[in-house]
């Protein structure tokens, strides 16, 4: 993985959204579905607005109270574990910066948790046949404050 990679979700087969920092993922063509914590929740985001791999690191360490190292080892770990349940791709290159501003050192004050993701399959034959999330279109964007 290199530091300049973007992903992108994969749009049409993954309904996402951020509640509360929270973010909850539906791989629509499985009917599995996930959850990550507050820092996965940011790391969504993130990947959500195309940053890049540095970025998202940067934004994670600067957000929270973590040395850089480890969010790199975490965030890297983490998106490998999107990619292998087909939640992501790497998106083609682009000239275009869409970084997003990394927090200031100073501002960091929430406290640091591994992001993980956590995987459910107990309805996975109910969202495979009827997709949750009326309000929620097929690879839609959202994200809360």
């Amino acid at each position: 993985m290199e530091g300049t990679d973007r992903f992108t979700t994969r749009n049409g087969e993954v309904a996402a959204k951020v509640i509360d920092g929270e973010a909850i993922l539906i791989n629509l063509a499985t009917g599995m579905y996930y959850s990550m914590g507050d820092v996965g929740g940011t790391v969504w985001s993130l990947i959500e607005n195309n940053s890049n791999v540095e970025e998202i690191i940067a934004n994670v360490a600067a957000g929270y109270k973590v040395e850089h190292g480890r969010a790199r080892a975490d965030v890297e770990a983490l998106l490998s574990e999107l990619l292998e349940e087909n939640l992501i791709v790497v998106s083609p290159s682009s000239d275009t910066d869409n970084a997003v501003t990394a927090v200031a050192a100073s501002e960091a004050t929430s406290e640091y948790a591994k992001p993980s993701l956590k995987k459910f399959g107990d309805m996975a034959e109910m969202f495979a046949l009827d997709p949750p999330l009326p309000g929620l279109a097929r690879g839609q964007e959202a994200s809360s404050a």
